[in-house]
């Protein structure tokens, strides 16, 4: 008999989350039998049978800006959810309950199951506390802050064991969430080099003799696409630099709000704003530029978080401009141009420096490929995804992961 999963997405559609996607086609191939309750985009169905081995069931989801409305968004997501997830349990069954935050709710839809002795595994993606701060004022930690550390605890408190995605969620974990160190196991945000690779460039008459810089992910508050328009303002209109086009794929709560200060900055014939396009197109388009930026600002989330869309330049051979982050630092090493956090003179000039040397494009580009290939794609992470289920399932054992392993043998 297969061994079944749960996986549940409570912040966005599974049809545009490449990490759970990764996670649940490793396990499909791991001999799982995996099912995926998401929230649902506009293009969505409410059920879809992907293989034999793998289905999703997607509900609907207002999303909003305002505190009533998040609290309105999120108790429709703990109903909803709760009715599909009794649904897939009576349907299809599941031994393990596997949670993605944000928000830091699940555990509430997973507490009854644990009476049945079913396993629940927290997927730690954002620290919803520093996300907070990171929206507003990094100094101000008022009450709902401190809600915020309540979820985060209790989902800590319920969770058999927690998948972090880099050494410092990792470290949140065992300090704060105060987790046995042999229970939370670091699986990282590596694209899947069989599928994200590079394929011949799109071909648009607007690419036609310009340098093209692009930018993938979500354009939400804290995600810094702003502090890019701005760099494109200066480059463009006061550089008077007209040979340069920026390309902005994706979507989020901010992206028409961003596009439309694009407009009347003046840039229109210097950006393009795709929304969010198919796999295939995406690639082509990423493929087409000729440098990309990651312009997540410095913050109390950013600094500590790991971002896909740097390893995903890297795996396509496109130097990265970004800030001077952390996390970003463990990620891009010596394959990218570090601007000052939050400075955007500073990241107009690693722009522009990038633009005006092509030589030093293909270098940087093929250390992040290599970087990647060597020890950040997704294949480096698998074992440790089918670790942390393996504590689940046996909690006697204390597995160890890789990570844990090297910094062992490094001491």
């Amino acid at each position: 008999m297969k061994k079944k999963v749960l996986i549940f997405i409570e912040d966005g559609s599974y049809s545009y989350d490449s990490r759970v996607i990764r996670e649940a086609t490793a396990l499909v191939e791991a001999g799982w039998d995996v099912t995926v309750i998401s929230p649902k985009y506009s293009a969505d169905p409410f059920y879809q049978k992907i293989s034999d081995s793998l289905r999703a069931y997607y509900y609907p989801k207002p999303t909003t800006e305002s505190l009533i409305g998040h609290m309105i968004e999120h108790g429709i997501s703990l109903i909803l959810g709760a009715f599909l997830t009794f649904w897939v349990f009576c349907r299809h069954g599941f031994s393990i309950m596997h949670a993605c935050n944000p928000m830091d709710i699940v555990w509430m839809i997973a507490l009854p199951y644990k009476v049945l002795r079913r396993k629940f595994i927290f997927d730690h993606h954002d620290l919803c506390p520093e996300l907070l701060l990171s929206r507003g004022d990094a100094k101000k930690k008022g009450i709902l802050y401190n809600v915020l550390l309540g979820l985060e605890a209790a989902s800590f408190r319920v969770a058999d064991v927690v998948i972090a995605t880099n050494e410092s969620y990792r470290d949140v974990a065992i300090l704060r969430g105060k987790k046995d160190p042999g229970k939370v196991f670091v699986v990282r945000n590596g694209p899947d080099l069989d599928r994200f690779r590079p394929v011949p460039p799109g071909q648009d008459p607007r690419f036609d003799g310009k340098v093209l810089i692009g930018y993938i992910g979500n354009m939400n508050l804290q995600d810094g696409v702003d502090y890019l328009v701005e760099a494109a303002r200066v480059i463009v209109l006061e550089r008077r630099r007209l040979d340069l086009l920026f390309i902005f794929i994706g979507g989020g709560s901010n992206q028409q709000k961003i596009a439309s200060r694009a407009i009347e900055l003046g840039l229109g014939n210097s950006v393009i704003f795709t929304g969010r396009i198919p796999e295939e197109q995406m690639l082509r388009t990423l493929c087409a530029c000729d440098l990309c930026v990651q312009p997540d600002p410095l913050n109390p989330l950013n600094d500590k978080s790991t971002m896909n869309k740097a390893m995903e330049y890297m795996a396509l051979r496109k130097p990265v401009v970004a800030f001077d982050l952390r996390e970003t630092r463990v990620s891009c090493g010596d394959a990218a141009l570090y601007a000052s956090p939050n400075r955007i003179a500073d990241l107009t000039a690693k722009i522009l420096e990038l633009v005006d040397n092509p030589k030093l494009r293909k270098e940087l580009g093929q250390r992040g490929y290599e970087r990647v290939n060597k020890s950040l794609a997704w294949n480096h992470s698998v074992p440790n995804l089918l670790r942390a289920y393996e504590s689940a399932l046996c909690p006697a054992r204390r597995l160890v992961s890789g990570d844990e392993r090297r910094r062992r043998a490094a001491q």
